[in-house]
């Protein structure tokens, strides 16, 4: 390419540049009007670079951006076109050809300078946050991590990768930083995420008050007795007697021990709160029982109760009175 004239300008902080276009060549390729601009400078406004005259079709002019140029939220026009952020603070070439109408610029990277990241059209450090799209970081996008490693803030608020893969761990935060440590004391945690309560571990200060019921007890440890006297001495001692029950239960075994022998067949029959009777809980003592003799009965419907509850027994002889029993109501809290 023969260079007809070059002209050098420097940049100003704002304001408009003028070049003369009236005697320009109308070729790029074999011969060339060329202005350079140089200088560094601190936008304060809009820096235009305008042609001035007459100019014929298919004039031609390139614009050699050789300048350091800070925009401060401020542009770069050439011949009308407004160069890109990403161009201006870089080296570029404006390639402006008029069309007997208007000028066409083509701005391009100058390739021959330091302004491009592997041949792409972006500068160093061009792309700022603000030009980054919310939600426009994939994951594809982002450096690799070592596998089981997640993104924190490291030293000096910078970020950098915590390997948080190690079995049975938990990420903790200690009031300034976050830690993968294991689970200990108490409990222990397995790679499975299973937690086990270390033996002896639940103290008496752990357990909430009113906590522990009786479906929480061992299938022994939730049962009752309640021991009644009855006596068949004398006519006047016999019908229904009422027991209060102290706690909810079921009755599921039913315990008559002769305490002394009956003269004829004493009747012991068992009835709920409204007086229905327990189902399977009659208990009949013959005078053929002797001393310490016990008969047993099991409830199967109507022999359950609620704290506050009475349970009722019905007593009766056969003919005449005499005798002695205790009744045992084996029970299960609830």
């Amino acid at each position: 390419m023969a260079v007809k004239n070059i002209q050098t300008i420097t940049a100003l902080s704002s304001g408009t540049l003028n070049v003369n276009v009236s005697k320009l060549p109308t070729s790029l390729i074999d011969t060339a009007s060329v202005v350079r601009v140089i200088g560094t400078v601190t936008l304060s406004g809009n820096l235009n670079i305008s042609p001035t005259g007459t100019p014929s079709k298919n004039a031609a002019i390139k614009i050699l951006w050789e300048a350091s140029v800070t925009l401060s939220g401020n542009s770069v026009v050439i011949f009308g076109e407004t160069v890109p952020d990403e161009l201006a603070a870089t080296n570029f070439v404006a390639e402006c050809v008029y069309d007997g109408a208007a000028w066409v610029v083509n701005i391009l990277p100058d390739f021959a300078g330091t302004g491009i990241i592997a041949g792409k059209l972006l500068a160093a450090d061009s792309v700022s946050t603000a030009k980054i799209l919310d939600d426009a970081v994939t994951n594809a996008k982002l450096a690799n991590i070592t596998r089981g490693s997640v993104k924190v803030g490291g030293a000096s608020d910078a970020p950098t990768d915590l390997d948080a893969k190690t079995s049975g761990n938990i990420l903790v935060g200690d009031g300034t930083d976050i830690a993968s440590v294991a689970v200990s004391g108490d409990a222990t945690l397995s790679s499975a995420g299973a937690l086990t309560i270390a033996n002896s571990a639940v103290t008496t200060a752990k357990i909430d008050a009113a906590a522990v019921t009786a479906a929480k007890l061992d299938s022994n440890s939730n049962k009752a007795q309640i021991t009644i006297p009855i006596s068949f001495e004398d006519a006047s001692e016999l019908g229904v007697l009422e027991f209060k029950m102290c706690f909810d239960c079921t009755v599921d075994a039913i315990h008559g021990t002769v305490t002394k022998p009956f003269v004829s067949t004493g009747t012991h029959i068992f009835k709920d709160d409204t007086g229905t009777v327990l189902t399977g809980s009659q208990i009949d003592m013959s005078s053929a029982l002797t001393l310490g003799n016990i008969v047993s009965t099991t409830p199967t419907a109507n022999n359950s109760f609620s704290a506050g509850d009475v349970i009722k027994i019905e007593t009766s002889t056969s003919g005449a009175v005499g005798g002695k029993s205790v009744i045992v109501l084996c029970c299960t809290k609830v």
